[in-house]
């Protein structure tokens, strides 16, 4: 019998020679049943020739199979040799720098990788075959094909992904319909550890890494532990490459674990304040209260707010904690809330422009502090003082605004709170050479570049055709008449009265109330400042001034302010360096005259110059704070501007001498510790108030 299978494989091999490859594989299948009792030796030839017409996959299958029949080291190191030697340089690269990527990456959770004991020896669209070099065995792993049917706003997992190309495909079927700053949604991809040191085998991860949003969990403990987090969303999409009876489960249990602990952590923290009611009071009346800082990345300045009075509070002596997503991918949900409470048991919460009815979880004995700094429509709602509690106070900045003070929140409630800024950012400091000369100049304007006319264009490029006429000679009107007259309008109604006088006037023609309404709030809330920030700049360069810097972005755009423009100024130290190497700071806030850059400059020790508001117009009045023309300056007009500019330029010693006064005004009235201690002060004494009237 070996005789006759003898020969018949040189038969094969003489087909081969020939070129008669198909001939050759259809003889070895046939050898194959005819000899099974010879089967390693027709397999090992065939694999042999197929190896050898580059047939790579084919050999390797067969290989393999031999090999697991005769445990053959020799063949097992050929193996290793054929298909692992001439990548080997690639995927060791590849796993190495993925190990430092991830060293730096943050949503990566998994213990720390040591060598590579997986070694990939073939990949394609279909199979993944490795070999395990401790154990000096063979693992394939075919690609489970899915239909990946993407949806906005849902968070997705994948476990064991082997297959990169999927794993892109997920992350852009599933993202947000809205961008808002660094919102986003995770992409949990969850993985064994064999499946793990593959992946990092085969690819360069680094640019699934920069999307932000990927969460590798390694091996399922990982994935167990995550989940039992803060703020985690959890998936609503899950795609299980045939792993579903393993992983679904840990899901399904941790959600219902999360479900019995909001239930029996509520029913906790209701009975802890219940009992610890007056316990409250005492320690707000000792001082030094825990205040729980509650607010959310997804906020532009009222997160730096935040930090500023939670600073301010430690100074104090309070016990603080934040509550706030750590990055873009986490939420703070209602049980969330619940843990944070239980575990601090905070006697104040403190949040900016939201309120305790909006969060039913949290129980009526705590202290709830609303800083509202924003005009938002349920902060202006008639029915939002309805709903507030008797131990819910409102910090408000608008102090001097009387469309805020109709809104009908209770006097007892509310607390003065301008914004202030925090003298230990924005203090004197020691300005190098190289810092004089690059902030040093006699005028500084520390706002973006205006876009007025670009503002323009991307309102006509959404209005209807037939009507683009009208709306370009109302904006460009206005922006117009302030530059020549220097008034600009400090209300809906003037706007409102413009408007319609304009389409009167030139067109004869009325709209209805609904567009007007557009037209009016447009331009108020977005296109008013715009205008007058550019026209402030102009009337500076056109009266001959050259000594100036614009600090923000945008400027250098434009031939006009190209040589005054400079980079944007960052928050803080910097900032404050520019304020106290500039002689003069011009205001340019048309909303405010209390602006954060007023009492920035003040602290810093620079000199401050206000643009007029009229007092009934004012949401927050300089005047009522600091006594104008004593502490600070302001100019009424164009003329008066560029009058005030000369004297104080030309005036040194009376400049310094404002300069001093306005910093000890703004050092007794407008920082953070001021402001938090007069807090915390008005809320324990209203709240013995009460207690004394009960």
């Amino acid at each position: 019998m070996e005789k006759l299978l003898a020969q018949y494989l040189d038969k094969m091999l003489d087909f081969e020679e020939c070129g008669f490859l198909e001939e050759a594989l259809a003889l070895s299948g046939e050898l194959l049943e005819a000899f099974p009792e010879k089967r390693t030796e027709v397999l090992l030839e065939k694999a042999k020739l197929e190896f050898r017409n580059q047939m790579d996959k084919k050999a390797l299958l067969d290989f393999v199979a031999v090999y697991e029949i005769t445990k053959d080291n020799t063949l097992y190191e050929l193996i290793l040799e054929a298909y692992y030697a001439q990548n080997e340089k690639a995927l060791k690269e590849n796993y190495y720098n993925n190990l430092k990527y991830l060293e730096e990456y943050p949503h990566f959770r998994g213990a720390k990788a040591g060598g590579i004991e997986l070694l990939p020896i073939w990949q394609d669209d279909e199979l993944v075959v490795c070999a395990d070099s401790s154990n000096k065995c063979f693992t394939s792993y075919v690609r489970y094909r899915k239909e990946i049917v993407g949806g906005k706003d849902k968070a997705v997992m994948t476990v064991n992904e082997l297959w990169i190309e999927d794993l892109w495909k997920i992350e852009e079927s599933f993202r947000l319909s809205s961008v808002f700053l660094d919102m986003d949604l995770p992409v949990y991809a969850v993985f064994d550890d064999k499946y793990w040191h593959l992946f990092i085998c085969l690819y360069d991860i680094k640019d699934l890494l920069n999307k932000n949003r990927i969460v590798f969990l390694v091996p399922e403990r990982s994935m167990y532990e995550y989940f039992r987090g803060d703020m985690i969303a959890f998936p609503d999409v899950a795609y299980y490459n045939g792993f579903h009876d393993v992983f679904q489960p840990i899901l399904e249990q941790e959600i219902e674990i999360r479900k019995r602990e909001e239930r029996e952590d509520g029913r906790y923290i209701q009975r802890y304040y219940e009992e610890n009611m007056d316990g409250i009071i005492a320690n707000i009346k000792s001082g030094k209260p825990r205040i729980l800082f509650y607010t959310s990345c997804f906020t532009t300045v009222l997160k730096y707010h935040t930090r500023d009075c939670m600073q301010a509070t430690s100074r104090l002596g309070c016990e603080i904690q934040l509550l706030m997503e750590p990055d873009g991918i986490h939420r703070v949900y209602k049980r969330d809330i619940i843990q944070y409470i239980k575990r601090f048991k905070p006697d104040i919460i403190f949040d900016i422009d939201h309120f305790r009815f909006e969060y039913s979880v949290v129980p009526k004995e705590i202290v709830w502090v609303t800083w509202i700094q924003d005009p938002l429509p349920h902060i202006m709602s008639k029915e939002t003082p309805l709903k507030l509690m008797d131990r819910d106070f409102i910090m408000n900045h608008f102090i001097t605004w009387e469309k805020f003070m109709e809104v009908g929140y209770p006097k007892d409630r509310l607390i003065d709170a301008a914004i202030p800024a925090d003298s230990h950012i924005y203090r004197p400091l020691i300005l190098n050479k190289d810092e004089l000369k690059k902030y040093t100049c006699d005028i500084c304007f520390v706002c973006h570049a205006s876009d007025a006319d670009a503002h323009i264009a991307k309102l006509l490029a959404n209005v209807p055709e037939g009507f683009q006429e009208e709306v370009y000679v109302i904006y460009k009107g206005y922006q117009d008449y302030v530059y020549e007259t220097g008034n600009i309008f400090y209300s809906e109604e003037e706007f409102e009265e413009y408007v319609k006088g304009i389409l009167c006037f030139h067109y004869n023609i009325t709209l209805i109330q609904v567009v007007i309404d557009y037209l009016v709030s447009d331009m108020f809330n977005n296109f008013n400042q715009r205008v007058y920030r550019q026209v402030l700049v102009d009337w500076v360069l056109d009266a001959g001034f050259t000594n100036v810097k614009l600090w923000g972005n945008g400027w250098a755009i434009e031939e006009k302010y190209k040589k005054y423009a400079m980079d944007p100024a960052e928050n803080g130290e910097m900032l404050s360096k520019i304020y106290q190497a500039s002689k003069i700071v011009v205001g340019n806030n048309i909303l405010t005259t209390s602006a954060a850059r007023a009492w920035e400059t003040m602290l810093s020790g620079g000199f401050y110059i206000s643009n007029y508001i009229p007092e009934d117009k004012d949401a927050v009045d300089i005047r009522k704070i600091i006594e104008v023309g004593k502490d600070v300056a302001m100019f009424y007009n164009r003329e008066d501007l560029i009058g005030k500019l000369h004297y104080y330029l030309t005036h040194e010693e009376e400049r310094k001498i404002m300069i001093g006064r306005g910093r000890n005004a703004a050092l007794k009235t407008m920082t953070f510790d001021i402001l938090m201690k007069r807090v915390l002060g008005e809320i324990e004494k209203r709240l013995e108030k009460n207690k004394n009237e009960e």
